[in-house]
């Protein structure tokens, strides 16, 4: 909606012209409220497809047969705490950038496998921050340069996609969702590997009885 009416502002005139909004206390408000909940839908279903991704990326590396349903089901049951790992993360990172910056992409580093391990290790959310840095421990030059390569990567993807609004503006939010919800995955998916990585470098190979979890 928002990238409708930024490729389209002859939209929002025509709101008030045609007498849609009357009041553009009206409008503001209506938008406040569709952009809330629109946000809390994005936030919700972008939990939900991580959680399941990891599984996924898991049962995959493991040589186990990968069943959406199963995913589904995993990540169900870690939702509620993948919730509020994913708000206290935000607000430390978010806290640590306002600190000069340099803070919040530390913090960013030693917690990007929090999800992972939650999911796989079924940890608290603090247990969970932990342990992720313990892992993150000593290989965080290699991620910041991961980071800076997807950022790179996803942001060529996504400047693609909205770059047709200036031809198609109902092809540019079409092609945005799609190039979004790939990223989305692909992110989901190079976590979870790198929490496998991660933890195979310090603690070697997983134990037999780790593939219990996704039995």
């Amino acid at each position: 909606m928002v990238q409708y009416f930024a490729l389209n502002p002859e939209g929002i005139s025509d709101s008030f012209f045609d007498g849609t909004f009357a009041d553009i206390s009206d409008y503001f408000l209506t938008a406040m409220v569709a952009g809330t909940g629109l946000f809390i839908g994005y936030f919700i279903l972008t939990i939900l497809l991580q959680a399941m991704l990891i599984v996924a990326t898991i049962r995959d590396m493991r040589s186990q047969d990968v069943d959406i349903g199963l995913c589904f089901a995993e990540a169900m049951k870690r939702f509620l705490p993948l919730i509020g790992l994913a708000i206290l993360s935000l607000l430390g990172i978010m806290l640590g950038l306002v600190l000069f910056i340099v803070p919040g992409v530390i913090l960013f580093l030693m917690w990007m496998v929090a999800a992972p391990v939650m999911v796989i290790e079924n940890l608290g959310v603090i247990d969970s921050l932990k342990r992720s840095a313990a892992l993150a421990a000593g290989s965080k030059g290699m991620m910041f340069l991961l980071m800076i390569i997807f950022m790179f990567a996803s942001g060529s993807v996504s400047g693609m996609a909205e770059g047709i609004g200036f031809f198609s503006s109902t092809a540019s939010i079409f092609l945005t969702v799609i190039a979004e919800t790939a990223i989305a995955a692909v992110q989901a998916a190079g976590v979870a590997a790198l929490y496998v990585e991660l933890r195979t470098v310090k603690e070697g190979p997983f134990t037999d009885t780790l593939s219990d979890i996704f039995a």
